[in-house]
């Protein structure tokens, strides 16, 4: 599965002051229901923050990666937030997450919440995916470099 097919250039966001996880959070869940993605961004963040509070999503090298489940959502949808400052993430090696990749996936759909989730996993594990998006320039220029990012890796 390509993350880029449930990415858009509307939930890309570049440089973004978020001073804790709460505030990514929170950014992330009002971020999907702007973009229309779920209805109440409350419930979203709920969501992510139960998940949160079971294990942090920092994955480590500088990536959180936040998700939830939703019966809000009718289609998996991922947000991408590069911010502005590092951010404590508790994540599993300590580094601070400067890049956020968020996934919220449909209720009842497991399966699908895991195959993003290791897609996700796979693009963020990539050794060109952290500077990728550091040096993106632009919600567009960072949406095409993660299209063929993803091409280069199903070649792998």
């Amino acid at each position: 599965m390509k993350i880029w097919n449930c990415l858009h250039t509307k939930r890309i966001f570049l440089d973004v002051p978020l001073p804790d996880k709460d505030a990514v959070l929170q950014f992330v869940a009002e971020a999907f229901a702007s973009r229309g993605i779920v209805k109440d961004a409350d419930s979203l963040y709920d969501g992510l923050k139960a998940r949160e509070d079971t294990m942090s999503t920092g994955i480590g090298r500088g990536i959180g990666l936040p998700h939830a489940m939703s019966n809000d959502t009718h289609d998996a949808a991922v947000l991408l937030v590069r911010c502005s400052e590092p951010v404590d993430f508790e994540s599993l090696d300590a580094v601070p997450v400067k890049v956020i990749v968020a996934l919220v996936v449909p209720e009842g759909k497991p399966d699908l919440h895991l195959q993003m989730l290791a897609s996700l996993a796979r693009l963020c594990q990539y050794p060109g995916f952290f500077k990728t998006v550091q040096d993106a320039k632009d919600p567009k220029a960072l949406f095409d470099s993660i299209k063929q990012l993803e091409e280069t890796i199903s070649f792998h």
